[in-house]
């Protein structure tokens, strides 16, 4: 699993798409919408979209179904 910005992964990468088939992306944008993804990921499997969420701490919406979840979860 890889947490990064788009604007970080094309900067400090060169927008290498070399990790996209195998690592699932957790992208952080605080934002109304995930935005451009970087270079080899189609989608995110994991959308940070604040940093200050109403109940305290980060909000992140995850991109599948319950089952997906737990899949990732438990490796």
């Amino acid at each position: 699993m890889i947490y990064t910005t788009t604007d970080w992964w094309k900067t400090c990468t060169g927008n290498s798409a070399a990790f996209g088939s195998t690592c699932p992306l957790v992208l952080a944008r605080y934002s109304t919408s995930p935005g451009t993804m970087p270079a080899g990921w189609a989608f995110q499997t994991i959308w940070q979209n604040s940093d200050a969420y109403k109940y305290g701490g980060d909000s992140d919406v995850f991109n599948g179904s319950l089952d997906q979840l737990k899949k990732i979860a438990l490796g």
